[in-house]
């Protein structure tokens, strides 16, 4: 059975430093959120994390809330002697599939979210929110504030975390956190 890694956490939380780890392990990276920009691009929608989230929402109400997670678990059943990390995990219908389909390990992440906004500004990805208004208006809908089932849940998805790993620090210390628990959780 595939060793699986869900990684999740709420925007700019320091997510990709535990996939990066994961990866140098060789662990192979499938992200929910590649199959969410593939959707918005061959839907002509431009890639703003607005219309990522109206993405994922339209697929999980269309297909099912766990449909991202189906999608992704394809990769994982074609080559099932790997081990893999799941990205962007929002919503927790995504745990509950892998969770019965796989021996999975969920890792959270947080951080404040001064700290994430900061973090975002200098990531200064095309569709990340520009504002700390926009941010702040994309983080409660990520988070889960008002939103349906279907909808993004970060916050519902960290409640179900085997670890939360608290970022508030600075990279050497979310370094130190990551080399301290992912070989106790992961046998790493």
């Amino acid at each position: 059975m595939s060793k699986v890694a869900a990684v999740v956490g709420p925007m700019s939380s320091g997510k990709g430093a535990v996939i990066d780890v994961l990866k140098d392990k060789g662990y192979i990276c499938l992200s929910l959120s590649d199959v969410v920009r593939e959707h918005a691009k061959e839907w002509g929608l431009e890639l703003t994390r607005k219309n990522l989230q109206d993405v994922g929402d339209s697929l999980r109400q269309k297909f099912g809330s766990a449909i991202l997670a189906e999608l992704a678990s394809s990769h994982i059943l074609k080559d099932p002697g790997k081990k893999y990390i799941i990205d962007g995990v929002r919503n927790p219908a995504e745990l509950v599939y892998l969770k019965s389909h796989f021996d999975v390990f969920t890792l959270g992440v947080t951080a404040s979210s001064e700290k994430r906004f900061s973090l975002m500004k200098i990531r200064n990805r095309e569709w990340d929110p520009k504002t700390r208004e926009e941010f702040d208006e994309l983080e409660a809908r990520d988070r889960g504030v008002g939103q349906e089932d279907y909808g993004q849940q970060v916050q519902r998805c960290l409640d179900m975390a085997d670890l939360v790993i608290d970022n508030n620090g600075s990279l050497n210390e979310l370094q130190e956190s990551i080399g301290y628990f992912l070989p106790k959780v992961l046998g790493l």
